[in-house]
C-alpha cells in the first residue's frame, strides 16, 4: 500500500485535474494514471482516471470513421468544451475499496476480475489509509518470477 499524498478536489476543473495528474509522480518516478477525489474533510468522494477523462472528452458513440474528416479540429473543439467541467461531473463515484487487513492476493484477484488499476484502502471510519496500485503488485510478481539462480 502506498500513502496518498496527492489528490483532487471535486470542485477542480478538468484542466486543473489533468495538470495535477500529469505532475503527480510516484516513488518510482512514473506519473499516476488516476487520483482519488477527496472533499474538504479528506473524505473520499470519487476517483478520476485518465480513462474517465478520455471518455468524457471523446464520447463512445463517435465512430472511428469520423477520423477521416478534421479529427484534429474536432478533438480540440471537444476538449475545449470539457476543460472547465468540474471533476465531480466526470469522476467515478462508486469506488471499490478494501480494508487494511485485506490480503494482497485478494487485491490481485479483485483487480483482475474488476479490471481495476488501483484500490483505495480505507479504515473503519472510511478514512483513506492508502492505495494499492496494480503496478506495485505486478512488480512483486515480476521480482519473484525473475529471481536469478532459481528454476
Amino acid at each position: 500500500m502506498s500513502p496518498v499524498s496527492d489528490f483532487l478536489s471535486p470542485d477542480m476543473s478538468l484542466r486543473e485535474a489533468v495538470i495535477a495528474i500529469r505532475n503527480s509522480k510516484r516513488s518510482h518516478g512514473l506519473s499516476v494514471k488516476g487520483m482519488l477525489v477527496l472533499d474538504a474533510k479528506r473524505n473520499m468522494v470519487g476517483i478520476l482516471s485518465i480513462k474517465d477523462i478520455m471518455g468524457a472528452v471523446i464520447p463512445p458513440y463517435l465512430s472511428p470513421d469520423l477520423s477521416l474528416f478534421s479529427w484534429d479540429n474536432m478533438l480540440e473543439q471537444m476538449t475545449d468544451k470539457f476543460k472547465h467541467k468540474k471533476v465531480s461531473d466526470i469522476m467515478a463515484k462508486n469506488v471499490f475499496t478494501v480494508g487494511p487487513e485485506t490480503p494482497l492476493m485478494v487485491c490481485v484477484d479483485y483487480m483482475i476480475k474488476k479490471k481495476l488499476q488501483r484500490i483505495p484502502v480505507v479504515g473503519e471510519e472510511k478514512n483513506i489509509l492508502g492505495i494499492v496500485y496494480i503496478r506495485d503488485l505486478y512488480e512483486i510478481i515480476a521480482k519473484i518470477l525473475t529471481k536469478e539462480g532459481e528454476k
